[in-house]
């Protein structure tokens, strides 16, 4: 099973290293993106670029969504290219196929934001070498690792279903932008939404439960979350299903 699994994750990576190695295919675009996440904006922050509560919440949020490019892919791209067919006409269990493409997407995601975070912590000790070694705190590299992880590990879950849904990796992109948008973007607008007066009141009982108990609350439902949506997309990964649609 393992094995299986592993198959898989090569095959997703070879078929995305091209896009990702060469400059006409995405190649650019991955360096724009380290340049501005990896040495713009820790320049522009400073020191509390490294170890900042809101970088919690900043890194899962930026590796959930390049998490997209390649989960999307997952079974449109292959419906798409009329792969699908072959892949499931090998002796991988169904189980080992949907596994392999999720962790596969969901090491894009730590890759994505750790190469940017190496990229940032080095920009800052140049930036600041008088100042000595510049190090993230252990605790907050383990919550971040963790967040990183689960958030990827959740959205990827959900790009399965969109995936499975959808015809193109064009369409399934778009139905999957749309769903990010609300996930991310709708409970601020609600809290914006609110009274001034509510607003203050939520604000004050946050900082009085701590970002510590917040983050853990966070992490305890992104993994529920995470777990139940990825052992649904399991039970809708059926080959004999997906021959029909």
């Amino acid at each position: 099973m393992i094995r299986d699994i592993g198959t898989i994750v090569w095959k997703e990576w070879r078929e995305f290293r091209d896009q990702l190695f060469k400059l006409k295919r995405g190649g650019l675009s991955a360096l724009v993106v380290v340049f501005m996440l990896g040495i713009v904006t820790p320049l522009q922050l400073g020191k509390s670029w490294i170890s900042s509560p809101l970088m919690l919440a900043y890194w899962p949020i930026l590796a959930g969504s390049m998490v997209s490019t390649l989960i999307a892919d997952a079974i449109a791209g292959e419906r798409e290219r009329h792969t699908l067919e072959t892949l499931l006409a090998t002796r991988l269990p169904d189980s080992a196929i949907l596994i392999g493409k999720v962790v596969a997407a969901v090491i894009y995601g730590y890759v994505f934001a750790f190469m940017n975070i190496l990229v940032g912590w080095l920009v800052l000790n140049i930036r600041h070498h008088q100042d000595g070694l510049i190090l993230m705190p252990l605790a907050h590299a383990g919550t971040l690792t963790l967040l990183i992880g689960l958030n990827c590990l959740f959205l990827s879950g959900i790009g399965v279903f969109v995936s499975l849904r959808a015809s193109t990796v064009r369409q399934a992109q778009q139905a999957f932008g749309v769903i990010m948008l609300v996930l991310f973007f709708a409970p601020a607008l609600v809290v914006q939404a609110l009274p001034a007066g509510r607003r203050l009141e939520l604000m004050l009982r946050l900082r009085a439960i701590g970002v510590d108990t917040v983050v853990l609350w966070v992490i305890i439902g992104l993994a529920i979350a995470a777990l139940a949506v990825n052992m649904a997309a399991l039970a809708r990964f059926r080959r004999g299903r997906l021959v029909l649609d």
